[in-house]
């Protein structure tokens, strides 16, 4: 089992190789927080997409935490139908100024989401099977952040890891409203869910999330202080449309030699066969999944908050179902990898040395320790799933 893998050396031994190649920009973009998603900017005060996991580093030493049995973490989810495809436009006040959000989704990979005022672009992201593309306003065009698979951005499913947040006190159930003729359920929860941690409500910070048969929000408000700082209402929604998948790859395309100092770059390449003969796990295709292969992210050490922060790197590995999507990433660190980040909480999982889980409203992740600098991440939005597919992992 991975527990008696977990005991590696303070450097993991890829890092250093495999970072050798990465060429790092300088990230200049101006990062706030917005509601938009967990993963790009649509909205004019979003961050930029992220583009590698960020492996978390020990910086100090943590009283113990009492371990969560897996049990608790299993509260039934409210039943949903998500489609393959959608389209949603969303009105947004956001401070006070209004804008217009069109989300065009197709599971699990492909995504546009472009906000206007007016008829002005103000932000926007892109996912296709090939890139990972940002709109850059005053260059009025789109910039190539990354090559290779990534999940669509701005792509939720709220509802699934709704279970598993009650039963760890991070939402509430508020009842029904009604949008677009169709009926929602309100969940109260801390941060809104692009904030991408989940907490708990409170007196002074809380957003209400309604959630229809789809899966889908079709209304957001997040509060903080008696004050509505952002207000969300969908205005149209087409389920299961026929999409032209080159609407996944807009243009114009920025310079890319022209726009790098503005971007922090990381390397992404599909793995190869060496690199997968890296792979500390293996793991048979879950029934009713597709293989859709796998792709090598690093990203180089640099400074973040006035400390030094490590490299990092991971093998990603893709499987479909559907608009289901599993990510299997194993993550390296230049350092002590800590897996507690987030809102994460430890679980008990009898023949495993440490695992953490993490609740999301886009997926969900469960960590499982490998080594002092390496872990397993997986990603996915079933939360019962997480932990079948943990079970079934073996040293590879």
């Amino acid at each position: 089992m991975l527990a008696a893998m977990a005991r590696g050396t303070r450097i993991h031994p890829l890092v250093p190789a495999l970072l050798a190649v990465v060429v790092v920009g300088v990230l200049v973009l101006v990062v706030a927080r917005s509601t938009a998603g967990d993963d790009g900017a649509a909205p004019p005060t979003s961050a930029p997409p992220s583009t590698t996991t960020v492996a978390p580093t020990t910086s100090t030493t943590a009283a113990p935490v009492q371990r969560v049995p897996v049990d608790a973490l299993l509260a039934p989810p409210p039943e949903v139908d998500p489609p393959q495809s959608y389209r949603i436009t969303y009105e947004v006040v956001e401070n006070g100024l209004a804008r217009t959000e069109e989300w065009t989704v197709r599971r699990p990979y492909e995504s546009l989401v472009v906000s206007r005022r007016g008829e002005l672009v103000i932000s926007g992201t892109s996912t296709s099977r090939r890139r990972l593309q940002q709109y850059l306003s005053d260059e009025e065009g789109w910039l190539p952040i990354q090559p290779e698979l990534h999940r669509a951005a701005y792509d939720q499913h709220p509802a699934a890891a709704v279970g598993a947040m009650r039963s760890l006190g991070l939402v509430e159930v508020r009842g029904e409203q009604e949008h677009l003729g169709r009926t929602c359920t309100v969940y109260r929860t801390g941060q809104p869910p692009s904030a991408g941690l989940a907490t708990a409500p409170s007196d002074g910070e809380h957003t209400d999330v309604c959630i229809d048969a789809a899966g889908l929000v079709l209304h957001e408000r997040w509060e903080i202080g008696g004050g509505v700082v952002v207000e969300r209402t969908a205005t149209a929604l087409e389920l299961d449309p026929e999409i032209d998948g080159a609407s996944f790859e807009p243009g114009p395309v920025v310079d890319e030699e022209e726009a790098l100092s503005r971007l922090f770059t990381t390397i992404a390449v599909e793995a190869d066969a060496e690199t997968l003969e890296r792979l500390e796990t293996s793991l048979p295709v879950p029934p009713g999944y597709v293989d859709d292969g796998a792709v090598f992210r690093a990203a180089g050490g640099g400074t973040a908050g006035g400390a030094s922060a490590p490299g990092s790197a991971e093998i990603v590995r893709f499987y479909s179902s559907g608009p289901a999507l599993l990510e299997v990433a194993e993550v390296f660190v230049d350092g002590d990898a800590d897996l507690a980040s987030g809102a994460a909480v430890p679980v008990d999982i009898d023949g495993f040395g440490e695992v953490w889980f993490e609740p999301g409203f886009r997926s969900s992740s469960l960590r499982a320790r490998t080594g002092d600098s390496s872990y397993v991440d997986l990603r996915h939005h079933d939360v019962a799933f997480l932990f079948d597919v943990l079970r079934s992992l073996e040293p590879a």
